[in-house]
C-alpha cells in the first residue's frame, strides 16, 4: 500500500485537509514547519497535510505544531 494512502485515526483533523503521518525513516528532506518556522530535519518524524483536492498544497508540520494548529481550528 502507498504510504500517501493511509492514514493516521491518531492524528487530530482539520476540515477540508487530508492529513497523513511521515514517520522518521521515510522523511528523507529537510522541511521548514510552516506553524513555527522550525527545521523539521532529514529523520524526524512529522505530519504532512494538504487542503482536500489540492496535494500541491502539501505542508509538512511538526506534530506538536498540528495539534495546537487542530486545536485552534485554523492553520493560520
Amino acid at each position: 500500500m502507498d504510504p500517501w494512502e493511509r492514514s493516521d485515526p491518531n492524528l487530530p483533523v482539520l476540515a477540508g485537509y487530508v492529513v497523513k503521518r511521515v514517520p522518521g525513516f521515510q522523511a528523507r528532506k529537510g522541511y521548514l514547519c510552516p506553524a513555527c518556522h522550525g527545521e523539521i530535519p532529514p529523520g524526524a518524524g512529522h505530519v504532512v497535510a494538504w487542503p482536500e483536492a489540492q496535494a500541491g498544497e502539501r505542508r509538512h508540520w511538526h506534530r506538536h505544531c498540528w495539534r495546537i494548529a487542530c486545536r485552534r481550528g485554523r492553520i493560520a
